[in-house]
């Protein structure tokens, strides 16, 4: 693994599990859902029954999103595939899906049996989420816990849009993760890429 550098913090941490529930509401199907977002042509998310709608990005959420899509895409090792924010991800272990804000697939893709289309992804080997006010307490914490349940899964990557910092979980061989934070300098991702603190947050729009 890369050495420590100033502005960075590690620590290891177990895996968590997701405690369900009971809730009042109308649940819909995932074939409902699917063919709710084609008919209306706009991205949902779908959790437990839930169709979510998703709402746009500031400026600055987008052009970080863009930037860290453009690092995967330039250091990816041979054979990974990057994705930006239109790539669907489905969790198989709890049917969960979602559009995070960039991701990459190691090797072969797998796509959603459950979609005829085989357009949603099942397999990443990394996931990146731009945190936002709205969002953060979400990405922190109810879909961190089911982007664990993922196995292919290797690295989660938190990037704040208010001031220069990123953290990452990495699974480690025992199943634990591995967290990361840093305020400048680099991180360098399983995936090959780096992303640079400096050219990250350069020249954001307000």
């Amino acid at each position: 693994m890369p050495g420590w550098r100033a502005g960075e913090r590690r620590c290891t941490l177990a895996s968590v599990s997701i405690a369900s529930a009971p809730r009042s509401r109308h649940r819909y199907s995932y074939a409902e859902y699917l063919a709710y977002e084609r008919d209306s042509g706009l991205k949902h998310e779908y959790d437990d029954g839930e169709i979510v709608a998703m709402a746009g990005g500031s400026r600055r959420h987008n052009v970080l999103a863009s930037r860290i899509s453009a690092a995967l895409e330039q250091g990816r090792k041979p054979g990974c595939v990057a994705f930006q924010s239109d790539q669907k991800v489905r969790i198989l272990a709890t049917g969960k899906a979602t559009y995070p804000d960039a991701s990459l697939v190691g090797g072969p893709i797998a796509g959603d049996p459950a979609e005829p289309t085989g357009h949603t992804i099942t397999n990443p080997r990394l996931i990146v989420e731009v945190l936002s006010p709205s969002t953060e307490e979400e990405d922190r914490g109810n879909k961190w816990q089911h982007y664990q349940l993922i196995e292919s899964l290797h690295e989660y990557v938190l990037v704040s849009q208010s001031h220069a910092r990123v953290e990452s979980y990495r699974r480690l061989p025992t199943g634990a993760w591995e967290y990361r934070d840093i305020t400048n300098g680099t991180m360098q991702l399983d995936s090959g890429a780096v992303l640079d603190l400096a050219a990250l947050y350069a020249d954001l729009p307000a």
